[in-house]
């Protein structure tokens, strides 16, 4: 028999069934000389000549294998050799042949051994296993019995004949366990939270199955790590033994029909084969991994090259970024909010994950993602996302990373590394992004909140500040300018012509004529007014909110940042009679109002009269 494709089949240029051998005589024990085992030996040997050879005239116990016709087999030399090259080419043969027979033992009677209470160990399988069909093996016979009848027989010689036994196939890393798809990125990395995870990926499966491939992890050993020409020649896998990594396990590569190679395998690296100083799985750490497969049907145990390298980075959940945060709002100048202003929103980070800005290995770095929200809005909008290598462990102090624009907000982030492990930020998020006001206080309140996530996407606590953003300008009218007094109306303009009376307390500042001022508040419904300075009686006098006081003080830096600055408004100081100067208002003299109170008297005594004369004449 012989192998072909590792499985072994009958030899159909030689042997394709058994040959029965007869002629051996029984072998007698008490021999005294070594010719005595010569002529044993001799009458014992089955020989594989030609019976027709003159010299075999008288020899009984002979093989020669022929065809049903007797004429020779193709690989069956008329010398009594075998043809192995010519076996091997005709059939496409390994070129692994083995030489088995199946002895049939009699007693010195010739009758067939059977058990007996002294020998229970005898059974036809041992002494006639043609009795059992424990002979030769077929081609459709299952891979089972192929064995067990192997097993049954004596293999007495092998041959070869250019024989190479093929490696197995290299096995593949497609999986590293972690908390969602542990399937392999283009680089053969993934980020797990676990330090103990689970290796898998695709075999080729052995076609006997009583003899299986088995599938072998190694992790990388920091000391001497894996290198890569170990998948390419045997002799590079021999020299770098040392390098092969540490053994975690091993399985049985099992059939797996959703495998392109047919089969598939896992196994767990405990994080407990890794033997000291190392200090086996750790987080912000990494292992890679190979495997390879050792399959059993030859008897040789070859194993396949190295799968490829796979490498698991163990990730923890972030740290919460610094929650000291500074918003900044931009306000208003005479009225009008300057171009392209921003609301400035600050902060610093240390994260835990961050990348190697040259290449190197290393897992990538967290990514901080800010958001903010109008309190009287249910949703967080997004303000910017830093991409992959925002955080480079390798950059020097100072460094600035390459500023990011986030299209759909239009905040623009910068990042500055002021530290060994330490980042601040600086996010311009655009005037135009604060919409929604519409009077009501609580619509210019916003929470601005920023995180850090992981490489495996899973967000640290978030950190916030709570700020108003006010950028409405006040709008002052004038309802009266005269040298008695000043008043107006405070609004703000909201929704395009919609007026809103300004918030009451806000200060109005009054410049009179000669650069002397008065502040006075805002009372109900915007109302404000303020009396002239004694002594100002005519020029211009001009009226503004210099800072409308709406911005609280910043809860961070304790500083207060100022308002917004209406428009100006001015007029000239008119003269007006005072009401005090009018009649019966209390300006005139007491003299004069008795002269007058007199003539009224005296008027309507003399009508009075008048009347009593006419009714007399009657």
């Amino acid at each position: 028999m012989a192998q072909k494709n590792s499985q072994w089949v009958p030899v159909d240029a030689l042997t394709p069934k058994p040959v029965l051998v007869t002629g051996q005589k029984p072998a007698v024990n008490g021999l005294t000389s070594s010719w005595g085992l010569q002529y044993q030996v001799n009458d014992n040997t089955a020989y594989n000549v030609d019976p027709t050879d003159p010299k075999y005239a008288n020899t009984t116990n002979v093989l020669f294998a022929t065809d049903k016709d007797g004429q020779p087999m193709p690989a069956q030399k008329a010398d009594g050799g075998i043809d192995f090259k010519e076996a091997k080419e005709k059939q496409d043969l390994d070129g692994y042949f083995k030489l088995v027979t199946w002895p049939v033992t009699t007693n010195a009677d010739g009758t067939q051994c059977k058990p007996t209470a002294s020998t229970p160990e005898v059974t036809t399988k041992i002494y006639d296993p043609q009795q059992d069909s424990l002979v030769g093996i077929t081609d459709d016979m299952s891979t089972a019995q192929k064995n067990t009848n192997l097993d049954a027989g004596w293999a007495i010689d092998t041959a070869f004949y250019k024989y190479d036994v093929p490696r197995p196939d290299d096995p593949t890393i497609t999986n590293i366990q972690n908390d969602t798809d542990g399937s392999l990125n283009a680089s053969g990395s993934v980020y797990t939270g676990k330090l103990d995870p689970v290796v898998s990926g695709e075999c080729t499966p052995s076609k006997d199955a009583t003899h299986p491939n088995t599938v072998t992890l190694f992790g990388e050993d920091p000391g001497n790590p894996f290198k890569e020409e170990q998948g390419k020649s045997s002799d590079d896998l021999v020299k770098s033994s040392d390098s092969w990594g540490f053994k975690l396990g091993e399985t049985v590569c099992k059939v797996d029909p959703k495998s392109k190679q047919g089969g598939s395998w896992q196994i767990q690296d405990t994080n407990k084969q890794y033997p000291s100083p190392d200090p086996g799985n750790k987080y912000d750490g990494y292992r890679r991994y190979h495997a390879w497969v050792t399959e059993s049907a030859s008897g040789f145990g070859l194993t396949s090259f190295f799968s490829n390298i796979g490498t698991a980075y163990f990730v923890s959940n972030e740290n919460a970024p610094d929650g000291k945060l500074s918003v900044t709002v931009p306000h208003t100048k005479n009225g009008i909010l300057p171009a392209n202003s921003v609301v400035t929103f600050q902060g610093s980070v240390s994260p835990i994950y961050t990348a190697w800005s040259s290449g190197g290995l290393g897992m990538t770095d967290s990514r901080m993602a800010i958001s903010m929200k109008q309190n009287t809005a249910s949703d967080w909008t997004s303000l910017v996302t830093t991409p992959a290598n925002t955080f480079q462990r390798d950059a020097a102090v100072n460094t600035t990373s390459p500023s990011v624009t986030d299209p759909t907000s239009g905040s623009v982030l910068k990042v500055v590394k002021t530290g060994a492990s330490t980042w601040s930020w600086t996010l311009t998020i655009p005037a135009g992004r604060f919409t929604g006001y519409n009077g009501d206080d609580e619509t210019e309140k916003y929470t601005f909140q920023v995180k850090m996530i992981n490489p495996l996407n899973v967000p640290s606590d978030p950190v916030s500040t709570n700020r108003t953003v006010d950028m409405t300008p006040t709008t002052l009218t004038l309802e009266r300018y005269d040298v008695f007094q000043v008043a107006g109306k405070a609004y703000k303009y909201v929704n395009g012509n919609t007026r809103v009376p300004e918030t009451k307390g806000t200060v109005v500042h009054v410049t009179w004529p000669g650069n002397s001022s008065t502040d006075v508040v805002v009372g109900n419904q915007g109302s404000w007014q303020a009396t002239p300075p004694e002594g100002i009686n005519q020029g211009r006098f001009t009226a503004q909110v210099t800072s409308d006081d709406a911005e609280s003080t910043d809860p961070q830096s304790g500083s207060f940042q100022g308002g917004n600055e209406s428009a100006a408004v001015s007029h000239a100081l008119e003269f007006r009679p005072s009401t005090s100067s009018l009649p019966f208002a209390g300006g005139w003299p007491l003299s004069v109002l008795k002269i007058l109170l007199m003539l009224i008297l005296g008027l309507a005594g003399f009508v009075a009269c008048l009347r009593n004369r006419q009714e007399s004449r009657y």
